[in-house]
């Protein structure tokens, strides 16, 4: 009884201590363990989480955002415990779901984990709020023998090769963690104070890199004009950013009367970054300057009480109680309004950084979770439950500042913008407050049908509750029968799941695993609070002004931002609204795995595994404010407007009214997995993975606005309604994951990893609003034919002093798509959704360290890590690129035909101008990740 009790607390993920090659009857799906020893041996850039997450095999990552997804699966899906206690970013502004992860934050130092715990399919039903990937981090605690270390890690631009792109960079990381008794056998502590400073250059061209065709005149213009209403510009050149972290874990283990023990944890963080980039691909780059740059800090505290009884030999208790706080500011670098136009080769963007004009945001989370577990012959049921109370003040005043778009430089000179953008504080200061909740119960049984055969019931329930709901607006009510009060709230969602362990042979040399069911996750609550930000009555009220009802743009105009447009169309009534369906369900997955393992000998285990994932609720976004389809163009675009910015609306004063609701059950994710993996044993261990992964969704869903959802959530030239799943932007077919350790007998070790896979998928677009729908940058280029080609209309421009002509656009055009397989294979039709990727990246990183002993049992050793090994063999391996999904391949310059139209069969038929950059390069390989770079680290430990 107790082994069955001790069964089941190993599959509440708090001490599970299989890998996905090893036997064991408490595992029964899709999980990897990242051990102690490779926490300490295998080189880590960032020392962070998700170096080592990244090495689950079904798992792919942006290494530049440390954004993980699990078999395709979006990355704010995750969730993030530490010793089973929620520690993740629940409103979900950062990819990496740490809180502080929007200043490159971690939740934990890497010196206070024991081991990480990475749960694809953990079918027990103690697992929840993740649809996902669920990340545990086991902590390590005191002993009655005091341990300790002290240890500093340094690299920097004289450790890598010299590049006009790197310089002055610096990352440099220490601290010391020590353990022991207060009382011997009663209670114990363990404490890690870790530091870090980094000075990194910032991502993406600067002017005189190589692919800008941004001219001096150009960019000597853009400033001279915005001097003119005294807005600061700032800089071309590139840019250092800033980036220190602390992070102080505390833990003490207390064991009391009664079989009972305590654990008492405090974990705190904080995190500061300079926040600028600028685009890496062309033809045509994003190019702010340095006002455009913003700051961010974020301070974390996190307090977490964990009791354990033992009843009886068959009864087991555990209860976890968690107080969590997050206070995070985002501020711009100037106070003015943000400034953006076209040039050739570059979109210039100055002044403060528009969704930073205003910004703070205060998390409190209380959770309560409470398991108990009762043995009775060959079944170990589990009872329990989870509630978690959560608290937001959100000041969100974006663009409250001023957004002044325009055309072109010339458009700018003579100050007429073609839009205007401000956020208008509703109530007091805009800041908006609501508090949520989620409860969730389970029932489970565990059941050991026979020695060979486990066999694991349960069923969950999740019912996510808000406290708070936005005040109805009755204009939204009349124009759109739609009443911004009606918000998801108790909304009940059921997660059963059913999963096996079979020892196939008896002698635990084939082991069969697998099973099926449903996990409920949180969404990034900040998709939420959009309803209550943007209800027209509470929060800012967003205006848009578009072309000539955009108000006069000037010095008055900039220094008291106009609450309305030309046309007088008021903040209130013609503000962007955010709606949120009453019946929308929170993400949830179903999924279904199988693994097989069978035992070679010699420590040597062969798996494969499969996983097959269903969308069953995701969110979708759709702009309700359109009319709807008024025709198709001539290559088939369904049209929205008759041309670029003339969308047609329901409602003349208001045209975003952006309604998330789920699309249900269309996402589709399906992974292969084939491996080996030896444990540790004669002074070695290695594994060697290869997944290959197909993942469609309707949406790809990476921002945090309704607007910028629903703008670059799909590039899509069909009917925006339309719930068709395509490829995912998170979609790599590819990947193969390697790692080896070896020590050898002069206590010296060499470690290894090896990553491979596909690159990100990309879809080439337009520049302007090809569909009319008051979007841009979201339109797929039509391909044309060989023969089409010549009939373009192509403007000439000047670069370098000479003209493009609009003939030596149509050549390099041509040459173009001939030499790029996803255009060349899509001729005569609008380019499919992500059906381009950018190239297959190599990366191998090697350490080596060595001990050495001084007295006792007191050791100091030495360790070099060497990333991007190839890099250092040859100067072009190991390249990396980083691409947006969505690439600029056209710059729209007008129609044919102002007043035209591009539906077709129009009486006024009018076709669209293009510019087309010659000898533009398809990818950038000038980051510091493309270079290899060397850290020297130096422990002391006792």
């Amino acid at each position: 009884d107790v082994r069955l009790v001790r069964q089941a607390t190993e599959l509440a993920g708090v001490t599970v201590t299989a890998t996905p090659a090893e036997f064991s009857p408490s595992r029964h799906g899709i999980s990897t363990v990242v051990s102690d020893s490779a926490l300490r041996k295998l080189p880590s850039l960032e020392r962070n989480f998700t170096d080592f997450v990244a090495l689950t095999p079904q798992v792919s990552t942006n290494v530049r955002t440390g954004g993980l997804s699990a078999g395709g699966v979006n990355n704010r899906f995750n969730h993030i415990q530490i010793d089973g206690a929620s520690e993740t970013d629940l409103f979900g502004l950062g990819a990496t779901g740490q809180p502080g992860g929007q200043a490159s934050g971690k939740s934990i130092a890497i010196e206070s984990v024991k081991e990480y715990q990475v749960l694809l399919t953990p079918f027990d039903v103690r697992q929840g709020n993740f649809a996902g990937l669920l990340v545990n981090a086991v902590t390590k605690s005191g002993t009655n023998d005091f341990h300790g270390t002290a240890y500093g890690f340094m690299r920097g631009d004289n450790f890598t090769r010299s590049q006009p792109y790197i310089r002055e960079y610096e990352n440099t990381q220490y601290g010391f963690a020590v353990g022991g008794p207060i009382a011997r056998d009663r209670a114990h502590f363990f404490i890690n104070p870790e530091f870090q400073r980094v000075n990194e250059p910032a991502s993406g061209v600067f002017f005189g890199a190589s692919g800008l065709t941004l001219n001096q005149a150009d960019l000597d213009r853009f400033t001279t004009l915005l001097a003119r209403d005294n807005i600061p510009a700032g800089s071309a050149a590139p840019v250092t950013n800033e980036n220190p972290l602390t992070n102080v874990f505390g833990r003490v283990d207390v064991q009391l009367p009664w079989n009972t023990s305590l654990v008492l944890r405090h974990n705190f963080g904080r995190a500061e970054d300079d926040v600028f980039s600028r685009g890496s691909a062309g033809p045509v780059y994003d190019f702010p300057l340095s006002s455009n740059a913003y700051f961010f800090e974020s301070t974390k505290n996190s307090t977490v009480l964990q009791l354990r009884t033992q009843f009886s030999n068959t009864f087991f208790n555990e209860l976890i109680a968690g107080y969590n706080t997050i206070r995070d500011r985002r501020t711009p670098v100037v106070r003015s309004p943000q400034i953006q136009t076209s040039a050739p080769g570059a979109t210039l963007r100055a002044g403060a950084e528009r969704f930073s004009h205003a910004n703070e945001l205060d998390q409190d989370v209380v959770e309560i979770t409470n398991n108990l577990t009762w043995s009775r012959g060959a079944h170990a049921f589990t009872v329990g439950g989870l509630a978690s109370f959560y608290d937001v003040r959100n000041l969100f005043r974006q663009s409250s500042l001023g957004v002044w778009r325009f055309g072109n430089l010339d458009s700018l000179e003579l100050r007429l913008a073609n839009q205007y953008i401000v956020g208008v504080p509703v109530v007091g200061d805009g800041a908006v407050r609501f508090n949520a909740a989620v409860y969730a119960g389970y029932l489970q049984d565990q059941w050991i049908v026979s020695p060979n055969l486990t066999v694991s019931m349960g069923l969950r329930f999740d019912v996510p509750a808000f406290g708070d709901r936005p005040p109805s607006n009755p204009a939204v009510l009349a124009e759109f029968n739609r009443d911004t009060r009606n918000i998801p709230s108790g909304n009940l969602q059921w997660s059963p799941r059913v999963s096996f362990n079979w020892d196939v042979t008896g002698d635990q040399r084939n082991q069969l695993r697998g099973g099926i069911g449903a996990f409920t996750g949180h969404p990034a609550y900040v998709w939420l609070s959009n309803a209550f930000q943007n209800s027209g009555l509470t929060g800012v009220a967003l205006l848009t002004c578009e072309d000539a009802d955009a108000p006069p743009f000037s010095s008055a105009n900039i220094a008291n931002p106009p609450t309305q447009c030309a046309d007088g169309t008021s903040a209130s009534a013609g503000s962007e609204i955010n709606l949120l369906a009453d019946d929308m369900r929170f993400p949830q997955t179903g999924r279904v795995s199988l693994g097989y393992d069978r035992d070679l000998g010699r420590g040597l285990v062969s798996t494969l595994e499969a996983m097959y994932t269903v969308g069953m609720y995701s969110p979708f976004y759709e702009n309700i404010a359109l009319a709807g389809p008024q025709g198709q163009d001539v290559n088939g675009r369904v049209m929205y407007g008759p041309r670029p910015g003339a969308a047609v609306r329901r409602v003349a004063t208001r045209g975003q009214v952006f309604e998330a609701r789920n699309s249900e059950w269309k996402d589709r994710y399906t992974q292969l997995t084939a491996g080996l993996k030896r444990r540790f044993e004669t002074n070695w261990e290695g594994s060697l993975f290869y997944t290959w992964s197909r993942a469609r969704d309707v949406q790809t869903l990476t921002s945090s606005t309704a607007f910028s959802q629903l703008r670059f959530g799909r590039v899509w030239a069909g009917n925006l309604s339309d719930t068709r799943a395509t490829r995912s932007s998170f979609e790599q077919p590819h990947r193969i994951v390697a790692t080896g350790i070896y020590t050898f007998p002069t206590r010296t070790s060499v470690s290894l990893i090896y990553q491979g896979g596909s690159g990100r998928p990309f879809t080439y677009i337009a520049s302007g609003d090809l569909n009319g729908d008051g979007f841009t940058l979201n339109d797929p280029v039509y391909v044309p034919t060989a023969s089409e080609v010549p009939a373009m209309n192509f403007q000439s421009y000047t670069s370098g002093g000479a003209t493009v002509t609009e003939a030596q656009q149509e050549a390099a055009f041509e040459e173009f798509i001939q030499s790029t397989d996803c255009l060349r294979e899509n001729r005569g039709r609008i380019l499919p959704r992500n059906d381009c990727g950018s190239p297959w990246t190599n990366t191998v990183n090697i350490s080596v360290s060595q001990a050495l002993p001084i007295f006792r049992q007191q050791n100091v050793s030495l360790q070099l890590d060497v990333f991007n090994f190839l890099n250092l063999l040859n100067e072009n391996w190991g390249e990396q690129t980083f691409i947006d999904p969505q690439i600029t391949l056209l710059d729209y310059r007008g129609l044919t035909d102002p007043a035209g139209s591009l539906i077709a069969g129009a009486t006024t038929p009018a076709e669209p101008i293009y510019r087309f950059t010659v000898g533009q390069s398809r990818y950038s390989f000038s980051n510091i990740d493309s270079n290899y770079q060397f850290q020297l680290s130096l422990r002391y430990s006792f």
